[in-house]
């Protein structure tokens, strides 16, 4: 059966590598980065222009927000149909294609006449975007050792965490200066500059030894549905992620109604999530090469148990730090052993690493849609729906990685 010691020599080889499509370049490394950066901005860079497409269209906010919805939505079914063809045909192919359908998607909604053509562009962004959250964390495995490559994706991860931090002051500026149709027009010309510097500056990183010849891709997702080390992986990244979507999807209702915080205090303590999830990020990269990624998974659940065991506690408590917090426990926890869990979950069958780090995307995302959507029926009838899903998220995904890892003899 394959695991993640199987792939050992093939990522020891990797680290030799050099010549045109190495990373060792740093510039090509900064591609990779602002390609990562694309996604979150399409995820919030755009919010700030949902009031002014409701006016313009005459339509309701619930309406508006689709754009978000059917944005995640496109994005859960692209994430594992992509990471096959990355596998079949190559990382490169699939992800110049694919920008340049991203690119169309948001020209399809910078031109739209009505609300049905921007849904249509949102869904080619989501489709095409997709790429962008699961392919250059796959290309950094193909080039570095396994530990190695954890340390990296936490180097990337860091820096493209400014996209989501400045996303909205820009979308914002952007819409109040010019137009909200603005927005989308910069985004696909970035998508087809993008694009082209993938095509004129990265060469292909997949190995020929891995190269996926004549399997379909039901085969190849249920070979690694099967792999029970790949479960583990999967699942505690969706467990510890679905407590992020729940938070999302819980925290406004919990701070500015229940608390009575206003929405620019709730903004400024909501800092305090993106500092936990940075510091993670920085003890990944600091750590990952040094002392392995299984030991940096089972650190980073500490911090995962304080967090939940913070929210319980934060019953008994009016003040909104006693939830953001815990969440900063948590996004530290994220941040930390997110980049491990990647790269182990794409180490467990090589061959098939970007279907890997598609179908873990792909899950995580489907996971945090779904805690939004129960959140959003449960919250207003008790706070405790919150605690609740948030504990059976962790408890979950913890419970998949013992019964799936916890019986093997640690190799790090």
């Amino acid at each position: 059966m394959p695991n993640s010691s199987a792939s050992t020599d093939s990522d020891e080889s990797a680290s030799t590598m050099s010549g045109s499509g190495g990373f060792r370049d740093l510039r090509r490394l900064w591609l990779l980065v602002v390609i990562s950066a694309v996604a979150p901005i399409m995820i919030n860079g755009v919010l700030p222009a949902n009031s002014a497409i409701m006016s313009e269209f005459d339509v309701s906010y619930s309406l508006v927000q689709w754009t978000l919805t059917i944005f995640m939505m496109a994005t859960l079914v692209a994430q594992p149909i992509l990471g096959y063809c990355a596998d079949r045909w190559g990382r490169r192919p699939v992800l110049i294609i694919s920008l340049c359908v991203f690119a169309v998607g948001c020209f399809v909604s910078a031109f739209a006449s009505s609300m049905a053509i921007l849904l249509f562009g949102r869904i080619l962004q989501g489709f095409g975007g997709s790429v962008c959250t699961f392919l250059p964390r796959t290309m950094v495995r193909d080039q570095f050792p396994q530990d190695r490559a954890a340390s990296m994706i936490g180097y990337m991860t860091m820096a493209m965490m400014l996209a989501p931090m400045f996303g909205p002051a820009f979308g914002g500026w952007v819409t109040d200066e010019f137009d909200w149709r603005y927005i989308y027009g910069i985004l696909g010309v970035v998508g087809f500059v993008v694009s082209f510097l993938v095509w004129r500056s990265l060469a292909e990183t997949q190995r020929s030894s891995e190269i996926v010849q004549s399997v379909s891709f039901i085969k190849a997702a249920s070979t690694l549905v099967r792999i029970p080390e790949f479960r583990a992986y999967a699942l505690l990244m969706a467990g510890a992620v679905g407590v992020y979507y729940s938070f999302l999807g819980s925290a406004p209702y919990l701070v500015m109604e229940v608390r009575g915080v206003s929405a620019s205090h709730f903004g400024r303590w909501f800092m305090l999530v993106a500092v936990g999830y940075l510091s993670g990020n920085m003890a990944a990269a600091m750590l990952s090469e040094k002392i392995g990624i299984r030991r940096m998974i089972r650190l980073g659940q500490i911090p995962l148990v304080i967090g939940i065991i913070g929210f319980w506690l934060s019953l008994f408590f009016e003040s909104p730090g006693a939830l953001f917090f815990p969440m900063a426990c948590i996004a530290f926890s994220n941040g930390m052993s997110l980049p491990s869990l990647t790269t182990g979950a794409m180490n467990v069958y090589p061959p098939l690493a970007a279907s890997a780090s598609g179908i873990a995307g792909s899950l995580m995302m489907g996971v945090g849609i779904l805690l939004t959507i129960v959140l959003g029926i449960l919250l207003p009838k008790s706070e405790v729906w919150f605690h609740l899903l948030a504990t059976l998220s962790v408890a979950c995904g913890l419970y998949a990685w013992y019964t799936g890892l916890a019986k093997e003899k640690h190799q790090d």
